[in-house]
């Protein structure tokens, strides 16, 4: 029997989201990425409850939880938005929207993850997208947990809590399986045609347990020893389409902006760029692939570049260490993973272009960021 981890979110709980002292130098890190998922979740809600229930008092909902008037994020900067999410959510499941954990999870989408949504997106098949994303969890304050085990014909992904969120674990469990499952839809070539064979929640059937086949679209069973999606064993194994435009579109937008002014204008250098961070699998870090992209013949663009005093080689190395520094600094991906994102068979080779590139090996690069970041975020240390 084969086991792999399959793509998963998950959340905190509503009194503790400080990381225990094991995890303490991967802390500022795993804030960055929560708070940014939290945020576009509070950014959700507000749009449920504007939409659908305008009799709802969403500016005191705001103040009772602890969110800011715009639902831009926590009002109270200790607690994180996640937290908030959580307390608003369990708020409207006691009164007005006993659902809205399900709805919430209908509305997630890839993009809501930054960086590692991007790096999903642009994985070549959704077992490696599932990888990196287990392993985000793994190192992180997530409190949502899960594995897939692969057999013949069908490949379950079993979800778990840690203790500290077994209070909230219906809600936990209702919006992310069904958050999990969304995004997988938005990642398979087939999307939202496609369905779990079946669905299982170890709590019982709620008041509102039609809703959970209408939106998973399969049968789902209730009072279950483990909280399951069970899907085909050939979903894990497909390739992940490079047809997403607009959505790697919207998250590479993002990625520009840190990566710079290089990736702005009209000049070839920075359209090469762009073409490597919106389209890496199809540009394939490689010269060919990249003319390919820009509808041009390989020795045209190398013409190009070189008018523009320019070399291609040098141009995807700056794209590539760039995108590297990123997922080192940004997600909690491996750097064996980074290595495979980035066009590297093998994570040596990426190690030693990296250390030429920067004068350091990936793991002292991240190490000296968290430490730097560290130091800003407590100057009094």
């Amino acid at each position: 029997m084969q086991q792999e981890h399959l793509l998963s979110f998950g959340s905190s709980n509503d009194y503790h989201f400080g990381p225990r002292p094991a995890q303490q130098r991967y802390a500022i890190m795993q804030l960055f990425e929560v708070e940014h998922i939290g945020r576009r979740r509070l950014g959700l809600l507000r749009d449920i409850l504007l939409n659908r229930y305008p009799q709802v008092d969403a500016d005191q909902l705001a103040v009772d939880c602890g969110v800011k008037s715009d639902w831009s994020m926590a009002s109270r900067d200790e607690n994180g938005s996640m937290q908030a999410v959580l307390r608003v959510m369990h708020t409207l499941r006691r009164g007005a929207v006993p659902d809205i954990a399900l709805q919430l999870g209908d509305s997630a989408q890839i993009t809501d993850s930054g960086l590692l949504g991007y790096a999903v997106l642009t994985a070549p098949t959704v077992l490696q997208a599932a990888r990196m994303t287990s392993h985000a969890l793994s190192s992180s304050n997530y409190l949502l947990r899960n594995k897939i085990v692969v057999k013949e014909q069908y490949a379950s992904s079993v979800f778990s809590v840690t203790s500290r969120a077994r209070p909230h674990r219906e809600m936990l469990m209702e919006m992310s399986m069904l958050a999990v499952w969304r995004c997988i839809q938005s990642i398979v070539p087939s999307g939202r045609a496609s369905t779990p064979a079946e669905v299982h929640f170890s709590h019982p059937a709620p008041d509102y347990a039609a809703r959970y086949e209408e939106l998973f679209g399969c049968p789902v069973y209730f009072n279950r020893a483990h909280d399951v999606l069970i899907t085909p064993s050939t979903l894990i194994h497909q390739r992940i389409p490079s047809g997403n435009t607009a959505l790697i579109r919207s998250l590479s937008t993002e990625l520009r902006e840190l990566l710079g002014d290089g990736y702005r204008g009209s000049g070839i250098a920075a359209r090469v760029r762009r073409a490597l961070v919106e389209n890496p699998q199809s540009c394939a870090f490689s010269l060919t692939g990249t003319a390919a992209q820009l509808n041009m013949h390989p020795r045209s663009l190398r013409r190009y570049l070189a008018d523009q005093g320019h070399s291609f080689r040098e141009v995807c190395q700056e794209a590539r260490m760039a995108l590297a520094k990123q997922y080192l600094s940004n997600t909690q991906m491996p750097v064996k993973a980074i290595a495979l994102q980035l066009g590297y068979r093998h994570s040596n080779n990426f190690t030693r272009a990296f250390a030429e590139y920067f004068g350091e090996t990936p793991e002292a690069a991240r190490r000296r960021e968290f430490a730097d970041q560290d130091a800003s975020a407590n100057p009094a240390r």
